[in-house]
């Protein structure tokens, strides 16, 4: 079942060899909780606005923004926020929500500026509880989360998860159907619990159940694409940097760019290790002018009852797609133009040298095409095109009835197999900059008198194990406190993984401070030399974990656990044992922590399935020195603090390396085996 775990384990950045971290862990004060439970009230069954026994209900409907106009940072935002409302010219609260229609993407940023600008947290949720009841739920709830995620007054504190928000974006219609009638039913099915509160649980399953007349082998990896924590993750990521959000509002402006490359390399060479698990082979290339391989088969419905749109393997771009086939193609040669010729213009016809160290950020603004790209006019918003012309979805000339594809939503991008195949695409722009780049040294790579001696670890396994997801949100309730009385939740097999512990031994002539990356990558049967992954396989190995060591003059022997990877979180705990730990909390029973980091990687996938034979994979240490002033700590909402050490993303493994010529001793190559379990639970409903 769902691994229940307390709500926000101590923040995993870059711990010592000690197991020390820089945790953020905090005890909740009363101000804090009844905040936190403000924020969380307001986004429980968000579809409805007839909720009377809520707190926020009489709050939203009696709030009068033009009176408490000077409550607002900015009260421009105000008028013309209200201006707009007045002319009736908001999204409906029917339609449907995504950041990738530019009418809607509009109306969302004037409600997003509304909420940053109020003065203080009590007109904040003021505001909010208006908006909850006036307007669009998608477009509310994507203002109100990051508005969440970057105010100061709301800082650590969390939301319901998306998946049980809006579930009707992670599990098929039957499910959500089988959920809407036995909330009507009531039936015998439900079993009674500790309060009096319902509990039903309906069995869930994955694409592949409803596609084998396809015989489509990318839906083998459905239970990566479609994990309801994997796109969470992928969710929350985007949420974090909105390509939107001007970095005015404290993004970190100078990490945006490396970090939609670094997010989206990880999850990529994650899936491609699941693919060789699966005995599939590289990601397959496409052409915009020919057709397109994989197909999407979607049994999902938006939570007004719309069937998300399809794609038949082996389509063509539709014709009322060729209106964008100029664009792109332009956009992609202008991107072309700028690794090779080793220049951006910006927005003035100015150049701009990307080769230096802050080239590769400004790069990645220009693919993503966000708010912080040098000439958005320019080199438009790849992405965004990109995505529409894939989605194969209908353009609407009224955002009321647009009906956007999986590859417009974040809960559901990883669903379609062409996310993949364009994000191969896109790293390989990012590629080719990194090929340009100055090759590593000898000087570059080693640290003198530093030698890794041995590596050992427990066995590897993964297993597939059933995962618990609440979706009371999928059904709608007669009033806010029976809807509180009530569980449903969905069942269904996940990948799960061992957790294992790392014995590292390394032996130094000094005592010093580094830094120690875990990598894991494929084995190929035909590769004799371990340095030829460095130079052709490089791009496939994920980054498992980063840490600090402090190294001792003679043996160090350093254990660090699969669990405490800076990189990788528990999922997260459901609404209805949080919400309970919280009640608990402000009557005084029990202590609430809290954390200051609250997400990450999902930790089940820290393994690819692997084979119950056992599957060789490459495990790949490296050990840099961590040079004095050359460090910066940075904070991310949701992922807390975390330093970076003056290193490439991703180092050393960020470009090819050429090694062969000399010895490193601070790197250590090992083979590793993953054993998949297999279980009667798998074959059952797998």
């Amino acid at each position: 079942m769902l691994k229940v775990v307390a709500l926000l384990l101590a923040l995993g950045a870059f711990c010592a060899a000690d197991t020390l971290r820089y945790s953020g862990t905090r005890t909740a004060d009363m101000d804090f909780l009844h905040k936190q439970k403000k924020i969380f009230d307001l986004m429980l069954y968000v579809r409805q606005a007839d909720l009377i026994d809520a707190e926020w209900y009489d709050i939203g409907r009696n709030y009068n923004m033009e009176s408490n106009m000077d409550m607002y940072k900015d009260k421009n935002v105000v008028q013309k926020f209200l201006w707009w409302y007045r002319q009736g010219m908001f999204l409906s609260r029917n339609a449907i929500f995504t950041p990738y229609n530019s009418e809607q993407l509009f109306e969302m940023k004037m409600l997003f500026d509304l909420f940053y600008n109020a003065k203080d947290f009590q007109t904040f949720y003021k505001t909010a509880c208006w908006a909850r009841l006036h307007m669009n739920s998608g477009m509310f709830t994507t203002a109100f989360t990051v508005a969440v995620f970057y105010r100061n007054d709301c800082k650590y504190m969390r939301l319901p998860a998306i998946y049980e928000i809006y579930p009707q974006y992670f599990f098929d219609s039957n499910v959500i159907q089988e959920a809407q009638y036995l909330k009507m039913s009531r039936g015998n099915r439900g079993a009674t619990g500790m309060g009096n509160i319902e509990t039903y649980m309906v069995t869930a399953n994955y694409s592949s159940k409803y596609m084998m007349p396809y015989n489509d082998d990318e839906y083998k990896l459905d239970y990566f694409m479609e994990d309801p924590s994997m796109n969470a993750y992928y969710y929350y990521m985007r949420q974090m940097f909105p390509f939107w959000l001007s970095s005015k509002y404290g993004m970190p402006k100078d990490l945006r760019g490396q970090f939609y490359y670094f997010f989206h390399k990880q999850l990529m060479a994650k899936y491609f290790l699941e693919r060789m698990s699966n005995g599939l082979g590289k990601i397959a290339e496409f052409d915009w002018h020919k057709p397109i391989y994989p197909g999407y088969y979607s049994t999902l419905m938006f939570p007004n009852g719309v069937s998300l749109p399809q794609r038949d393997r082996y389509s063509k771009v539709p014709y009322y797609k060729y209106k964008y086939l100029k664009e792109i193609n332009a956009l992609e040669m202008r991107i072309m133009d700028a690794i090779d010729s080793g220049y951006l213009i910006d927005d003035r016809g100015k150049k701009i040298d990307i080769y230096t160290p802050e080239g590769f950020n400004m790069l990645g603004n220009v693919i993503e095409g966000n708010v912080d790209s040098c000439n958005r006019k320019f080199y438009g918003k790849y992405d965004a095109l990109a995505r529409d012309i894939l989605g194969f979805n209908y353009d609407y000339e009224n955002k009321n009835y647009v009906i956007p594809s999986a590859l417009q939503c974040y809960c559901t991008s990883m669903r379609d197999p062409a996310f993949y195949m364009l994000y191969k695409r896109i790293m390989t722009y990012f590629f080719r900059y990194k090929k340009y780049q100055p090759q590593y040294t000898e000087s570059d790579l080693q640290v003198s008198g530093v030698k890794f001696e041995s590596v050992n670890m427990d066995k590897l396994y993964t297993y597939f194990d059933t995962c618990d997801t609440l979706i009371n949100n999928a059904v709608s309730v007669e009033n806010f406190k029976n809807g509180m009385s009530l569980r449903l939740k969905a069942r269904r097999a996940c990948l799960n993984y061992q957790p294992f512990t790392y014995k590292i031994n390394i032996n130094s002539d000094k005592e010093m401070k580094g830094m120690l990356r875990i990598f894991l990558g494929p084995a190929f049967n035909d590769v004799k030399n371990d340095m030829v992954y460095l130079q052709k396989y490089y791009n496939y190995f994920v980054e498992m974990d980063r840490f600090v060591v402090n190294l001792r003059p003679g043996s160090n022997n350093i254990e660090r656990h699969s669990s405490e990877s800076m990189f990788t979180s528990p999922d997260m705990m459901s609404s209805d044992m949080y919400y309970d730990k919280l009640n608990k909390a402000i009557s005084g029973s029990e202590p609430f922590m809290y954390s200051e980091r609250m997400f990450g990687f999902t930790e089940r996938f820290t393994l690819p399935r692997g084979k119950p034979e056992g599957m060789k994979f490459k495990m790949f240490f490296f050990l840099s020195s961590m040079e004095e002033g050359n460090t910066n700590m940075f904070e991310i909402p949701m992922y807390g603090k975390i330093m970076f050490d003056g290193k490439p993303f991703g180092f050393p493994l960020d470009r090819p390396m050429y090694a062969w010529n000399f010895t490193i001793p601070n790197m250590y190559f090992k083979d590793v085996y993953i054993y998949n379990r297999q279980s009667d639970k798998e074959r059952m409903n797998y």
